[in-house]
Order: structure tokens, then C-alpha cells, then sequence
């Protein structure tokens, strides 16, 4: 089966938790004997290795990890509101690209090849991440306050200032929505956002997971002192100024706190984080982290803090730290919950709250084996073989539908 997955942004320039979902699930179904291929974006076409396709449109193509990826950039201001875009359409035709089935894994900048591709009657899973369909800033307001939703693309006005073309922008995103053959997310309270705001199509849920080629024994003394780690994106929706300021607010000398991610991905407010932490000695930048690596990594965290201050879905780095047997102290925000029991498998508070995960910092630098009975409550999580065997079921489902098997292969027989 030809799988042709569309994913906004991607390796090896981008390597967060919707770009490694995209990936281990490649692998797997080429493991599994499929023959998988990506399409992606990049908002920076001077990035070397871009020709021209069209006259508004760039191309690169190259191999990540033996994965065939097809990348496309503007080649001048790339449109600002607009879900569907004619010029990326028209080179992707221009391609002449084959496919069984396409699995958009992130709608932004690509959804016209998934329009496209339903015009041709190919069929189309779409796997919701976040919440970017709904709202463009992920139903975070101009004054970095949660928003319950849209109301059409109305609050979008009136609340973010946004353009009124904001209001089609929604109408196209609903469109998309309703049109895809099949929807999955690994979240019940993401699938809850698009039910709340009147999208009530079916949502099926599939667990993310992890691929365990990747997960290596340990060898952290985690006991001796209390290490904390974040992974990830700095961006001010990841919630590392929370974490940070929390970690100032502690006394306790037996506790350091290790940041691994890129202090370029938003500069401004990477900037801020750093001058922020630069006078703590125990806070430590250790810079971007490749998964390859990820039992190094792990062998510097005793409990991964997962900050956030939005409506995160279903944080890969969550699962990871789990498959590493290290709990997790999360904002009790998105999907987070359904994946960090309070007081099991590690801890959760107010989102946005210093004070309180300050606390809790200080009640585990207090008692350091309160990671030991957490430790002993965590269930490993699913493996990306099993995530994998969900989706290849629902590709073969829909591609019987719409190409029928011949009625001798239904009966057994040979050709």
C-alpha cells in the first residue's frame, strides 16, 4: 500500500511530538511491508537544497531515516489565513505523485493536497494533533488567556483582532473536517473541543505510542539527588517560564533542573528564558535533544516536568518519560490527565501556576523517595507496532471501500 503522509513541519529541522508521530509511524508501516512517503513545509525557503517547481513554489526532496520526503516552500510571503492554498495544489499535481491513502498527520500549509487527493477519490484519514483547525493560535487569545473556541471565526474578530476573512478561514476548516473519510485523535479531551464548538462528527481514538528501538536502559542514580528535565519545544505555550520560575522559587540545594530544546525556536522568548535562569546554577541548558540519544538524556532526569499552558493533546515526550520508568509532573490541562494519574504515576497542577509546582519541587527534593513508589506504579506505554496495526486497519478498510478487491481475491482464489 502507497501511504502518503502530510505533516506541517519535519525532520531534521523540526523534531517535536506531531513531526515524531509523523515518523514512527512511516517506519512501522514500511516495516510492516507499506511504502510510505512525506510531504512537508518549510517557511524558510533559503534553506539550501530548494529549486523551483512553479513560479510561487519551491521544492526539495531527500531521504530522512530511509524515508522518502517531498518538501515544498513559497517562494515569496506564503499566505496568512487561508486553509487551501491553488499554488501548493498545483505543484503537487505537478509531481504526478501516486498513492493508496493519505494520512494528513497536520493540516497547516498542506490541506489543498488533501482536498485534492479527495477529488480524486483517494481516501483521506486525518489525525487531529491540536487545535489548530479550530483557531489559528491554537484557542490561545492575543492576551495569552485559554479561549473555549471560535464561534464561527466571530471571537477570532473581536477577541484576536484577526482579519474578517478569519470567518471563511473557519468555514473552509469545517469543510475539511467534514470531508476526510475518517478522524482520529489520541485524545478524548481534544476530540471534546470540536464536539463543544458543533464539529459532531465521529472521532475515533487511536493511543499514540512509543517506539521502543529507541528506549535504552538507564543507569541514573535517581535517589542520590533529584534531577528535573524538560524536553522540547521553548516557546512561551510549552510553559518553560512556568518551570523556571518555579525552580527559582525553591530552596532546596539537592535538586537541579536540566532543559534540553532549542533556545532558537522562539529567540525572543528563549532569550527571556535564559536571562531569567542565567544567575541559578542549577538550572542547565543542555540544548536540543535527537531521540536516538534519548537514554542519555533520560540518564540526567529522575522526573520530567511538562509545563504546559494550552490545551496540549496527547505530549509525546509524556509517553517517552514513562517508557524510561521516570514519572512526570504535568499541567492538569488537555490530554495530560488522561495520561498522568495524580499521585501515580507522577503529579499534576494548575496550569500556569509556579507556586504550586514550586511546591511540589520541594516536596520531592524533601522526600526524594516519593519517585520510588511513583516508579513502581507506571505502566509502560503502548508500542508504535500496535499504533501502527490501528491505522493499517483503517487504511485497508477504506481503501476496500473504494477500490472493491475483485470478487476471486474475495473468494480466495488466485488471479
Amino acid at each position: 500500500m502507497r501511504v502518503l503522509y502530510l505533516v506541517h513541519q519535519f525532520f531534521p529541522k523540526h523534531y517535536t511530538g506531531t513531526e515524531r508521530f509523523t515518523l514512527s509511524l512511516a517506519h512501522q508501516v514500511s516495516r510492516m511491508g507499506h511504502l510510505p512517503t512525506v510531504i512537508t513545509y518549510e517557511r524558510d525557503s533559503r534553506i539550501e537544497g530548494f529549486s523551483p517547481i512553479s513560479e510561487d513554489i519551491l521544492i526539495k526532496q531527500y531521504t530522512y531515516q530511509g524515508v522518502n520526503v517531498i518538501c515544498f516552500a513559497h517562494s515569496k510571503q506564503p499566505p496568512n489565513l487561508e486553509m487551501f492554498d491553488s499554488s501548493i495544489e498545483k505543484a503537487f499535481n505537478k509531481l504526478d505523485i501516486k498513492c493508496d491513502i493519505v494520512h494528513l498527520c497536520h493540516p497547516m500549509w498542506l490541506s489543498s493536497i488533501a482536498k485534492e487527493c479527495k477529488q480524486r477519490s483517494i481516501p483521506v484519514v486525518f489525525t487531529i494533533t491540536d487545535a489548530w483547525l479550530l483557531c489559528p493560535r491554537s484557542l490561545v487569545d492575543v492576551h495569552f488567556k485559554l479561549c473555549d473556541g471560535p464561534k464561527r471565526g466571530k471571537k477570532c474578530i473581536t477577541n484576536c483582532n484577526l482579519h474578517r476573512k478569519i470567518a471563511n478561514r473557519y468555514q473552509e476548516a469545517l469543510s475539511l473536517f467534514n470531508s476526510v473519510d475518517e478522524l482520529t485523535t489520541s485524545s478524548k479531551f481534544t476530540a471534546s473541543l470540536f464536539k463543544r464548538n458543533g464539529w459532531k462528527r465521529r472521532v475515533r481514538l487511536v493511543g499514540h505510542s512509543i517506539d521502543y528501538n529507541y528506549v535504552r536502559k538507564t543507569h541514573n542514580d535517581r535517589e542520590a539527588s533529584v534531577s528535573f528535565g524538560y524536553m522540547g519545544t521553548i516557546d512561551w505555550h510549552k510553559g518553560l517560564h512556568v518551570l523556571i520560575n518555579a525552580f527559582k522559587k525553591v530552596k532546596a540545594s539537592n535538586v537541579k533542573l536540566n532543559v534540553y530544546g532549542s533556545l532558537r525556536d522562539n529567540p525572543q522568548y528563549g532569550n527571556d528564558i535564559y536571562q531569567t535562569a542565567k544567575d541559578d546554577p542549577r538550572i542547565r541548558f543542555k540544548g536540543p535533544f535527537d531521540i536516538v540519544n534519548s537514554a542519555d538524556v533520560m540518564n540526567n532526569i529522575s522526573a520530567l516536568v511538562v509545563p504546559s499552558v494550552y490545551y496540549d493533546n496527547y505530549p509525546l515526550v509524556t509517553l517517552m518519560s514513562l517508557a524510561y520508568n521516570t514519572p512526570v509532573i504535568g499541567s492538569d490541562i488537555g490530554g495530560i490527565p488522561e495520561i498522568i494519574s495524580d499521585g501515580k504515576n507522577g503529579f499534576l497542577f494548575k496550569p500556569g501556576s509556579s507556586e504550586e509546582l514550586a511546591s511540589l519541587i520541594e516536596r520531592i527534593a524533601a522526600k526524594p523517595e516519593i519517585l520510588k513508589r511513583l516508579r513502581e506504579n507506571i505502566v509502560s506505554p503502548r508500542r508504535v507496532e500496535e499504533e501502527a496495526l490501528d491505522y493499517e486497519n483503517i487504511y485497508r478498510k477504506l481503501t476496500t471501500q473504494f477500490f472493491p478487491l475483485p470478487e476471486s481475491e474475495h473468494r480466495g482464489e488466485s488471479r
